[in-house]
């Protein structure tokens, strides 16, 4: 049995037949947000939603074994719109209450970011991109420790058999070389990894900065004992205010989405 797809921008089909025969049985796909397919580690094709049912998350199990896991796209756009929800429903006029449900957003938006950034590092290995390994031995890795490390790295990774990135990213002993919630180490990992450069793909420097800007502000949230109403007290004056209220949970949503978006489009052109 063979069972071949193939998919454009205007439409996708599925042959299937008996392998080495002329004719095949086939069907075009249709248009619905709702319904995707998926590739399971189990080699069999799952459906996800279906007509009125849309499904947000997802993880598919057979037996103890976890055969199907979200993508990084799709676990973005489901926190995207959780934090949607949570903007939706924030009351103004109780403006405790609208501060400290702001400052979780922020701290969400940049989980969200570093989930989607490391994911999609391991999923463009796993789609054959071309990976450079040295590369990141050298820029992550102290040249005293780098042999020793690339060595354990190896080791773990052909006794568990997973690949030697995938090890890398997990780190060894709790010595994980690269922090995708810093922004450097993230920008660096995919410029040397995947030759990929985040400030020559396109994405306008006010989003950039953006984005950067509501790190910082989540490690602040984070780690500082100071309250975090204002959350640029230190820059006032001469700077303006800005205030943890739902004006500034709105921009960050739409800043993070856009900055994802325009990077996963690229990383599908690597």
């Amino acid at each position: 049995m063979l069972i071949a797809l193939t998919w454009s921008e205007r439409e996708n089909r599925i042959y299937v037949g008996e392998y080495g025969k002329e004719r095949f049985k086939s069907a075009k796909s249709y248009e619905n947000s709702n319904i995707k397919f998926r590739a399971g580690k189990d080699r069999r094709i799952h459906q996800i939603g279906d007509e009125g049912i849309q499904v947000g998350y997802y993880r598919v199990k057979v037996g103890e074994k976890v055969v199907l896991e979200p993508t990084a796209k799709d676990i973005f756009d489901f926190q995207m719109e959780k934090i949607k929800i949570l903007i939706e429903n924030c009351r103004k006029g109780d403006f405790l209450f609208e501060s400290t449900l702001v400052q979780q957003i922020i701290v969400m938006l940049t989980t969200a970011f570093e989930t989607y950034t490391q994911t999609r590092f391991l999923e463009l290995e796993k789609e054959g991109k071309p990976l450079d390994m040295e590369a990141l031995y050298n820029r992550f890795i102290s040249k005293r420790y780098r042999e020793q490390f690339k060595e354990e790295v190896r080791e773990i990774a052909r006794n568990q058999g997973e690949t030697e990135l995938e090890v890398f990213i997990a780190g060894i002993d709790g010595r994980r070389p690269i922090n995708f919630q810093d922004w450097n180490s993230f920008k660096d990992a995919y410029s040397k990894g995947y030759g990929l450069k985040i400030g020559e793909i396109g994405i306008p420097n006010e989003i950039l900065l953006g984005v950067q800007r509501f790190i910082k502000w989540r490690h602040k949230i984070i780690h500082s004992k100071e309250d975090d109403t204002m959350i640029n007290f230190e820059d006032v004056p001469p700077a303006e205010p800005i205030f943890t209220n739902k004006d500034l949970a709105e921009k960050g949503l739409k800043v993070f989405r856009k900055f994802i978006e325009e990077l996963h489009k690229n990383t599908l052109k690597l």
